[in-house]
């Protein structure tokens, strides 16, 4: 079988197997014309999924310790199989390009700290992880409907947090704290955070890294309420009459 015929029908994987289907994600976008991220995005896109997938496999293969194998594998497994439905699914959902760009770096670089943040389109049709945390685009929580919906799951206790993608340009500060801090504000007893368009568009990836590291925050309340480790010294939450 040539090289080529194995590319077509995708059945295994091969170098350059993750990048095309992130491609081919973003060729079904422009056939179904839906609004979608700029190309230039999807692409480099495309190359980080790969770059992912590629050391994810070599460090599997390196190691001699079974968990970091297995852990490797299943990361490399969801690249592969999962990323490229998952940008069509996503991107469809938003129904903008700037949340698609924002989901999309989601898909691919969303983690709490300890566990991938896991996008659902069907919000509320499946239990809630023991230990994880899970997403949705435009899904309502009491009596709004943010951007992003983000349920991070412990033991049945969870946290929430809210992300907007069409706030005004801010001045902020330069530590990454503070800068989450002065973008947070609460809704309805959620917090949430608000990005404008330019900064998306400009560093999708700092945004993304921002949600992470409140995220992060949240599951490390979720740890210590259950005696796992000690309570978290940051807090990305606006302080009370601040």
């Amino acid at each position: 079988m040539s090289d080529e015929s194995i590319t077509d029908l995708n059945a295994c994987w091969h170098p350059g197997a993750v990048r095309n289907a992130v491609i081919n994600s973003a060729q079904k976008l422009t056939k179904y014309a839906l609004p979608a991220p700029p190309l230039s995005f999807l692409k480099k896109l495309a190359d980080q999924a790969e770059s992912m997938t590629n050391e994810a496999i070599a460090e599997a293969i390196a190691s001699r310790n079974v968990d970091t194998i297995v852990s490797n594998i299943k990361e490399a497994n969801r690249l592969f199989y999962e990323l490229g439905d998952e940008i069509f699914l996503a991107t469809e959902e938003a129904n903008d390009p700037v949340i698609a760009q924002f989901a999309a770096s989601l898909l691919l670089n969303g983690i709490d700290g300890y566990n991938h943040a896991t996008y659902v389109d069907a919000w509320g049709a499946h239990p809630d992880p023991e230990w994880g945390t899970i997403w949705g685009i435009h899904k309502s929580i009491r009596d709004f409907t943010p951007a992003f919906i983000f349920k991070v799951c412990m033991c049945g206790d969870v946290r929430f947090l809210a992300v907007e993608c069409h706030a005004p340009n801010r001045r902020l500060p330069d530590d990454l704290q503070d800068r989450l801090r002065a973008r947070t504000m609460i809704v309805s007893g959620v917090p949430t955070v608000s990005f404008s368009p330019t900064e998306i568009n400009t560093d999708t990836d700092a945004c993304v890294l921002e949600v992470n590291d409140a995220l992060h925050t949240l599951a490390e309340e979720l740890l210590a309420l259950h005696g796992v480790s000690q309570p978290p010294r940051r807090e990305f939450r606006p302080r009370v009459g601040v």
